[in-house]
């Protein structure tokens, strides 16, 4: 039973979306296989967590290759958690996109957001690097195909560009991925984590820390390697692009704290200073650059910039405080996300521009839509009591007790900003006078605010299961931090 629930978040994505492409053009079917795959995969995750809380965490071996050598699937209190909720996403998604009735994007949205979905929770579940190079790989070509859902000249442009950008980051990962094995001589992260404790401070094996940091630092957005976001989530359909704001990155800081956390800690006092200066850039500048946007979806973009800088000060903190404080602002970070996009694009499609200029009184006509709107939006900048100031209280008590008072001032000084950005959007896009006459809401439309009341409901639900999370997330943090549970499971599994 173990061994299934180990993999099966991996392999129902993966075969629902070969289905769907075996099956090319079944839109109705596809609806049906996308909802059912993703909340399945997000059931098994969350029973998963359930399991490896109540007996410890529970490993399987694909194929008949002895360890270590074999792929490697490890179910811990963190990858669990990031499955259960990245399932839920994808399920959100996929009902904005049905409601949207835009049937000629549905044929290619279906099939290849499953196979993202399966390369994701493949990245999440692998106790292996060079599998998280290949899963980082297949979330690489789904993303690329749904960037290229329409081929208008611009939306190709920036595909084109958001490939380039990753397969850079893929070869600086690749390298690194290869200098640790012929430094080490394995790729599997428990005994990597054994190996690079008794390799001492090598200068190679923090060349390759290096390395991931860029590998990484690209996959996550973090300045000054985040030139690629905006551009990339200019032109795809909002469902696409509430998905990839509320997980993509996030699995680019999941595999840091993943790596850095188990098996880069030998190098702190390198590592801890050039970690805290780029999440503290990278909370600024993306303040700052959604602070100069004039169209929703690029301030929501930039945003994704400044919030990951939150996530990578906890892991910059090395302590067990930090890492569970960037777990939890990671996971309530993602539905809080994904509900601004999709109100984002409730509002484009009503009104056929996001340029807040143009827009104006909704608020009057549609309150429904514009509290869907606000209650994220004031999570985000870290209002209380809401789920964004837990993650920020978090980081802030966590950042303190290690005498990190400048990262500390930045995430204050940051969240300040956001709270700004988001006032000022809601007064251009909610508040005031109609820019133009209004005309009836269309009920197809009506339909669209279902998945958004979904995603508000699990962020809002926060407000209550804070101190739930936060115990979850303290023991994700425990075992990385002290990684001898982990180690103890993957080792007997592989030696069995």
């Amino acid at each position: 039973m173990k061994d299934f629930l180990a993999a099966a978040p991996l392999i129902v994505p993966l075969a629902g979306g070969v289905l769907l492409i075996a099956t090319w053009g079944r839109v109705g079917l596809a609806r049906a296989v996308s909802v059912m795959a993703s909340l399945a995969a997000s059931g098994l995750g969350f029973y998963s967590l359930y399991e490896v809380r109540q007996e410890g965490i529970f490993v399987t071996t694909l194929g008949d290759w002895p360890g270590p050598f074999g792929i490697v699937l490890v179910s811990d209190v963190l990858s669990t958690l990031m499955v259960g909720v990245t399932g839920l996403m994808a399920a959100v998604s996929f009902l904005f996109t049905m409601a949207a009735h835009e049937r000629w994007q549905e044929r290619y949205i279906y099939p290849f957001m499953l196979l993202l979905l399966a390369g994701v929770n493949g990245a999440f579940i692998t106790g292996d690097l060079f599998n998280l190079f290949v899963f980082f790989e297949v979330t690489l070509l789904s993303s690329y195909a749904l960037m290229a859902i329409g081929a208008r000249r611009l939306q190709m442009e920036a595909a084109f560009k958001y490939v380039v950008i990753n397969v850079i980051s893929s070869v600086f990962l690749l390298v690194g991925v290869g200098l640790l094995y012929g430094q080490l001589g394995t790729l599997n992260m428990a005994h990597l984590a054994i190996r690079a404790e008794t390799a001492g401070d090598s200068a190679m094996v923090t060349t390759v820390g290096v390395l991931l940091i860029v590998a990484f630092g690209i996959k996550a957005a973090i300045v000054p390697l985040h030139f690629w976001l905006p551009g990339a989530y200019s032109y795809i359909p909002w469902s696409v692009a509430a998905f990839f704001g509320a997980v993509l990155t996030k699995v680019g800081v999941y595999a840091m704290i993943r790596v850095f956390g188990l098996i880069l800690d030998h190098d702190v006092d390198f590592f801890q200073p050039l970690l805290l200066s780029l999440a503290g850039v990278s909370m600024v500048v993306g303040g700052l650059g959604a602070v100069a946007q004039k169209e929703i979806r690029k301030v929501l973009t930039w945003d994704i910039v400044s919030q990951v800088g939150f996530m990578v000060m906890g892991l910059g903190l090395y302590s067990a405080g930090g890492m569970s404080a960037a777990i939890f602002f990671m996971a309530q970070y993602m539905p809080i996300k994904l509900a601004l996009f999709l109100t984002a694009g409730w509002v484009e499609k009503m009104r056929g521009t996001e340029e807040m200029k143009k827009l104006g009184g909704l608020a009057r006509l549609y309150p429904l839509a514009s509290a869907l709107f606000l209650l994220p939006a004031l999570s985000l900048a870290g209002v209380p009591p809401l789920s964004g100031f837990w993650g920020k209280f978090f980081l802030l008590q966590a950042g303190f007790e290690a005498e990190q008072y400048a990262v500390a001032a930045a995430a204050v000084g940051t969240s300040l900003v956001t709270l700004y950005v988001m006032i000022k959007m809601w007064g251009q896009v909610y508040w005031g006078e109609p820019r133009e006459q209004i005309e009836a809401l269309p009920k197809s439309n009506l339909i669209l605010l279902g998945p958004i009341v979904l995603a508000v409901l699990m962020g809002a639900a926060l407000i209550f299961g804070a101190s739930w999370l936060h115990d979850i997330t303290n023991e994700g943090a425990a075992s990385i931090v002290d990684p001898r549970e982990y180690i103890e499971a993957v080792d007997l599994a592989v030696t069995d």
